[in-house]
């Protein structure tokens, strides 16, 4: 099992630069010579017929880059324009050296974006004005240039970072969009997470030669896990017996909301649990038989009838369906009680978030599965501020409430008491109803199978969005929830 990728603030990455410099024994400008190489072969391999390339260069180290890059093109005979955002003789440092490389290479430098000339299909933009430093709303020139550029009709290629997304929150408002990001020495949370991965196309990282024993010194923000790092279910014993493998409850599916509850439970049953039961309206019985005999559905009409059900369970899922009514809040109240771990979702966040049911409550053995508007409503605050900053939100919640939370979206956030992990897996396709109930299903069902919660919530996460990528391989437009069940089942083993 491979060890997940470190993502760093941009503070810690500034402090990288200085502990590879040392390392290495080498200026700041061969540092910033080997970026803007780095990003010039990766432009090539990407986009080998460009025809030109226009640079739009900041004053840092970011602009300085940008220089680097230019002069390489010019020496590659690939015509190419810089604009230089700030005037470059107020350039100082690394920045005005590499200009002055650039300068030397014969690079057409202009300080007006009407002298750029036009930026059509065959043109590449590279993308070098503001870099991990920004903070704040954005003024002209830099505006006016990131404008300029998401109005380009050829590829972009960021250079670290796409101008304007914050690097340590993923917080975007006017920004750059870009095919192709190459960022250095420290993979950046922003780029991963938030507006991330909607910017910064596909991320190529390029560490620059710095030595491994550089990056132990320096603390990340977050523990990235792609499928090489998550652990899997061990393969299970050829005498192998269904309580073996946890009997899952699924309490849910108010009046109206059965679907939710009985995807839920679908969910459970193709992740391996070995028995799964079902805590749902009297109406929903019939399509629950229908839809998935094996789940054991029971009618539920208080919370009195549900205190039986109780017993049995390894494992208690509540949330999916179960609306916001007086029935609900007594199934949450009960299920509160009880001492079996349990994965909380939905309205019982949302009944959770008003106090009045475990009001106060703060549990190790249970994981919570907020998307953002939930997560808002559990702090007590706005969406705008949970955006801002996604990490700190994720770890807000598990502050609050203990246990594991899954801060879902295009990067999903696990904060439990060891830190924040981040997980992107997934597709658009999967902004439909009904995802998220299946996620809950499958923490559920591999918590039933023996994982430790944390170890359940970054197995579940991958497997969800990665059945999420097989089944869009026919379109992500009308894709469904049910249309993940089968890829669930294979990827599971």
């Amino acid at each position: 099992m491979d060890t997940p990728q470190p993502l760093y603030s941009a503070e810690s990455v500034r402090e990288l630069d200085r502990q590879a410099m040392a390392a290495l024994g080498i200026p700041s400008i061969q540092l910033m010579k080997r970026a803007g190489r780095a990003a010039f072969d990766r432009l090539l391999a990407r986009w080998p017929d460009i025809g030109r390339i226009q640079v739009y260069c900041g004053g840092g180290n970011n602009g300085g880059d940008g220089y680097v890059i230019a002069a390489l093109a010019a020496q590659k005979n690939i015509p190419v324009t810089v604009f230089a955002c700030t005037n470059p003789e107020r350039l100082k440092g690394d920045a005005r050296a590499a200009h002055d490389y650039a300068c030397r290479e014969g690079v057409r430098i202009v300080t007006a974006l009407t002298q750029m000339g036009s930026a059509d299909g065959d043109t590449l933009s590279v993308d070098a004005l503001l870099g991990t430093g920004f903070s704040g709303p954005l003024r002209p020139p830099v505006a006016h240039a990131i404008e300029r550029i998401r109005k380009s009709r050829g590829p972009v290629l960021a250079v670290d970072i796409p101008s304007g997304l914050d690097a340590d929150t993923g917080s975007a408002g006017q920004a750059v969009c870009a095919d192709m990001t190459v960022t250095f020495i420290g993979r950046k949370l922003g780029l991963y997470c938030g507006r991330g991965p909607a910017l910064c196309g596909e991320v190529v990282f390029a560490g620059l030669g710095v030595p491994e024993p550089v990056y132990d010194a320096v603390r990340p923000l977050v523990q990235r896990y792609g499928s090489a790092s998550i652990k899997r279910l061990p393969p299970r014993p050829a005498d192998s017996f269904k309580n073996q493998f946890g009997h899952i409850l699924i309490v849910g599916g108010d009046s109206g909301f059965g679907g939710a509850a009985l995807m839920a439970a679908q969910s459970s049953a193709r992740a391996g649990a070995g028995l799964v039961s079902l805590a749902t309206r009297p109406g929903h019985l019939g399509a629950a038989l229908t839809r998935c005999p094996e789940v054991m559905a029971h009618p539920v009409v208080s919370g009195q009838e549900l205190e039986p059900l109780l017993i049995g369970p390894d494992v208690i899922a509540v949330g999916p369906g179960l609306g916001r009514s007086p029935w609900s809040e007594q199934l949450l109240a009960r299920v509160g009680r009880t001492g079996s771990p349990l994965v909380v979702d939905a309205d019982a966040l949302n009944i959770l978030a008003q106090g009045r049911v475990l009001a106060g409550v703060k549990r190790d053995d249970w994981v919570l599965t907020p998307h953002v508007g939930e997560a808002a409503r559990l702090l007590g605050c706005d969406t705008v501020e949970v955006c801002a900053d996604l990490r700190a939100s994720a770890a807000a919640v598990q502050h609050k409430f203990s246990g594991v939370v899954i801060l879902k979206g295009a990067g999903t956030l696990i904060a439990h008491d060891g830190g924040v992990d981040l997980i992107n897996s997934g597709n658009p396709g999967m902004a439909s109803g009904g995802m998220g109930d299946l996620l809950t299903g499958i923490v559920a069902a591999l918590i039933g199978q023996h994982l430790p919660l944390v170890e359940a919530a970054r197995l579940a996460v991958w497997l969800h969005g990665e059945a999420g990528n097989r089944a869009a391989a026919d379109g992500q437009r009308g894709l469904l929830a049910t249309d993940l069940l089968p890829w669930i089942r294979r990827l599971v083993d």
